[in-house]
């Protein structure tokens, strides 16, 4: 629950309505930065609708399923109960990780499910990335226009959107792609119930190195957001390299979980 609040509150902050600090908590400012937000909601468009989204998913107002960057009716009402309940999260929206038993695999302790495509893979791999860009790459551009760059490189293979389903960039920003009920393009024999995302690094990978040889830390930091945010949404049972599939360096580094998921799934 509280990452979904800070991903409002930040939201909030980006499209211009103070939500209070982005600590997590619900309170007063929150709360009525949040109502003008939805008050004013008219023209309202972007990566912080989606976020907006992703969070009301993750309280469990909106059900799981493709997400618009443009304010719809639904968000709207999903918004207007949130706002009613005080904060609170519906029934069977998680709260906190609940304690992992010993073991080696990674569980999560909730009953939320993430289903993909129509045979309804059940989502418990996570895969990290690296987009494979030299150093320099895509200096003087914004990171929407590296990510369309990245989407049509996808798309001139024949996929009709872009394989991952997010990706970051080196100032922390997540851009995200394909919805996480939809089945992805970026690791062949192992996208059919798993989540994929692709850090664009700082220097060329020409071999295994640590992960902040070539990542900032806002980078690797954004990432281990987004893997708590889907430990949270479905029970992950493994993260893991793209190298642990394919004869590839990606992401250029290994991938222990230890190092990634969120406290009480070890």
């Amino acid at each position: 629950m509280k990452e979904d609040i800070r991903l409002l509150q930040t939201a909030a902050s980006a499209l211009n309505f103070s939500a209070g600090p982005a600590d997590g908590l619900w309170g007063p400012k929150t709360r009525a930065g949040l109502q003008a937000l939805r008050d004013a909601h008219q023209g309202r468009w972007g990566d912080s609708v989606l976020e907006i989204g992703r969070a009301l998913i993750g309280l469990g107002y909106l059900a799981e399923g493709p997400l618009s960057r443009v304010w719809t009716p639904e968000l709207d009402r999903a918004l207007g109960a949130l706002i009613a309940a005080d904060g609170l999260p519906r029934s069977g929206a998680v709260t906190e990780p609940a304690p992992q038993r010993a073991g080696p695999v990674l569980r999560p302790g909730h009953g939320n499910r993430l289903y993909q495509g129509r045979a309804g893979h059940l989502v418990q791999l996570f895969v990290i990335h690296t987009t494979a860009t030299p150093t320099g790459w895509g200096q003087g551009r914004s990171n929407a226009e590296l990510f369309a760059e990245i989407r049509r490189w996808h798309m001139d293979k024949g996929w009709r959107d872009i394989g991952y389903h997010g990706v970051i960039f080196p100032d922390g920003e997540v851009i995200e792609g394909r919805p996480w009920g939809e089945i992805g393009a970026h690791a062949i024999g192992h996208n059919a119930g798993s989540l994929g995302y692709s850090m664009v690094p700082v220097r060329t990978i020409a071999r295994m190195a640590r992960a902040e040889d070539f990542y900032t830390d806002a980078t690797l930091s954004a990432m281990r957001t987004v893997i708590v945010r889907a430990c949270a949404r479905t029970p992950i049972t493994r993260i893991a390299g793209h190298n642990e599939f394919a004869a590839k360096l990606c992401p250029g580094f290994p991938v222990r979980p230890e190092d990634w998921a969120p406290a009480g799934w070890a």
